[in-house]
């Protein structure tokens, strides 16, 4: 089976395709929210379709961020879905209106093709309470729709699938305590029960939790108040400075990746890297405590391929814990 997913972002609409589980082809058309999203789609539509990735059976899967509470699962893309995607706008207005742009052209420039809408914030639904729940007024909450989520759902889920799999071929039955680290532009650790995540380190948005490469991560929320008012930059030019100019980036004083920080020289990242693994520490050390110990740790993400570097760092302080099993193969990449 043929397989085409599309990632839209502020910037620019990414896409991959796949035949048989392998990578034929990827790429992205910058500056399509300008140009508009049909105009966008013609040109992933003329680039697949050299590739042969095109036919009656290519199925396309649209990624979403925001979601989840709509669709806990993957859904058909059809006017009935488009319809209950606009429910999801008051969550996140301006990345849910760019989806719904995009998903309706879609339908027209791939008329013949089954589409899905995916979403990352889906495998957290079920959060217990205790872990989604912010420390307001429930009828606030309520109104305001204020949870925390998780932002890498999709590669949680696929990882703890995965980890599960392998734990039964070797007879291992009872639902894992996995920890799951997610290394991607903006990382995330989530603990999670055999299928279902127990905690997750982002929040109401992806700002909240650990630093990223342009975001920085948890802040004292009197800190976004004094940037807005006392700085002068206002509520917008405090959200694009704490998101888009913070972060390791912030730290560095430059554009960096999470990639570069992590296997870079330190006399070209300063203490970037040292902040980073210290909180994905203290963020893991947490999971483990909310699962009441650890079965296996898996990693994923863009950057899964650093996972040595950050498993060096976290899993002998968890091991002299106590809580992490010491025995070889406690941590894997799933790709």
């Amino acid at each position: 089976m043929n397989t085409l997913v599309l990632i839209p972002g502020r910037k620019s609409l990414r896409y991959a395709g796949f035949t048989a589980g392998q990578e034929t082809c990827k790429g992205a058309v910058h500056g399509f929210h300008w140009q508009g999203p049909q105009v966008a789609l013609e040109e992933v539509k003329a680039i697949v379709a050299a590739t042969g990735l095109l036919d009656d059976s290519t199925r396309i899967v649209v990624h979403g961020l925001f979601g989840g509470e709509e669709f806990p699962r993957p859904v058909r893309l059809d006017e009935s879905s488009l319809a209950r995607l606009t429910k999801v706008a008051r969550h996140s207005p301006l990345p849910v209106v760019r989806l719904i742009e995009l998903a309706q052209a879609l339908l027209h420039v791939f008329p013949r093709s089954l589409a899905w809408l995916a979403f990352e914030t889906s495998f957290f639904v079920d959060l217990p309470v205790r872990e989604c729940r912010y420390a307001l007024a429930t009828e606030l909450s309520d109104k305001l729709a204020l949870r925390r989520w998780g932002y890498h759902g999709l590669l949680h889920e696929a990882a703890s699938r995965h980890a599960g799999r392998n734990r039964r071929k070797q007879g291992l039955t009872k639902a894992p305590r996995l920890l799951s680290i997610c290394l991607d532009a903006q990382p995330e650790i989530a603990a999670v029960q055999g299928m279902r995540p127990i905690t997750v380190t982002s929040g109401a948005t992806p700002l909240e939790g650990l630093p990223g490469e342009s975001n920085c991560g948890e802040i004292d929320p009197t800190v976004a108040l004094a940037l807005a008012n006392e700085v002068g930059l206002g509520p917008e030019g405090a959200n694009a400075l704490l998101t888009g100019e913070s972060g390791l980036s912030g730290l560095v004083g430059r554009r960096v990746r999470l990639d570069e920080v992590l296997l870079g020289p330190r006399r070209e990242i300063g203490h970037a890297r040292d902040v980073l693994l210290y909180r994905m520490l203290l963020a893991s050390g947490a999971a483990v405590a909310a699962l009441g110990g650890v079965d296996a740790v898996i990693f994923s993400g863009r950057y899964a391929s650093c996972a040595p570097v950050v498993a060096d760092a976290i899993l002998p302080r968890l091991e002299q814990a106590g809580v992490l099993p010491s025995h070889p193969g406690q941590w894997e990449i799933f790709a």
